[in-house]
């Protein structure tokens, strides 16, 4: 208040804030992160999806083997998420295939398994055929190894601490909480609970 006129709002804030300065920063566990502030940008530490993986439940095969619909493929094994195949798929050749398992070496196309019949336990008759790469997640389709995804001053909300997790990161810079003090003053205040006096 000068010469017994209010400070502007927008005046009195920059006052404020021209006399802020950052408390500095600490590093939190993942887990202890939620509503803080990010204190500098962060870097993905890996690259998502690290390996071509399936989308769907089904089979995986070369494009070249299915040419003619339907056809017989004798199944050389099995890829599931955590556990790939472990090998190139051969001409030929299909392997069984789970969502979000690798795609083998090889194979450029997945038939899902709707477009399929199991003919026994050695071989699959595919009914459809399907186009090259789809239902493949192509390696870096969600982000790669250096890529900025977070960035400083941002609030740690659910969805970014997700992402952090899936960035590899256990845990995050952040700055530090301030300690705040609300002063109250005038004599028509009292403390709660205390009795209330006429006005």
């Amino acid at each position: 208040m000068t010469s017994g006129v209010l400070m502007p709002e927008e005046q009195a804030r920059k006052v404020i804030l021209d006399n802020v300065v950052p408390i500095g920063h600490e590093v939190v566990p993942l887990d202890r992160a939620h509503g803080r502030i990010l204190s500098e940008d962060l870097a993905a530490k890996r690259t998502q999806p690290p390996f071509p993986a399936s989308l769907m439940d089904g089979y995986a095969v070369r494009q070249a083997d299915i040419a003619t619909i339907p056809c017989t493929l004798p199944l050389a094994g099995v890829s599931r998420a955590g556990v790939p195949f472990g090998n190139d798929l051969q001409a030929g050749t299909a392997v069984r295939i789970f969502t979000g398992a690798v795609v083998p070496p090889g194979a450029d196309t997945i038939i899902i398994q709707e477009n399929t019949d199991l003919t026994n336990d050695d071989e699959i008759t595919i009914t459809a055929g399907s186009e090259i790469g789809r239902f493949i997640r192509p390696i870096g389709l969600d982000f790669n190894v250096g890529d900025i995804l977070l960035k400083q001053h941002e609030q740690l909300l659910p969805q970014r601490l997700a992402l952090a997790a899936s960035m590899n990161y256990a845990s995050l810079p952040v700055f530090k909480r301030p300690k705040v003090a609300v002063i109250s003053t005038g004599d028509e205040l009292v403390h709660p609970g205390e009795q209330l006096s006429d006005g």
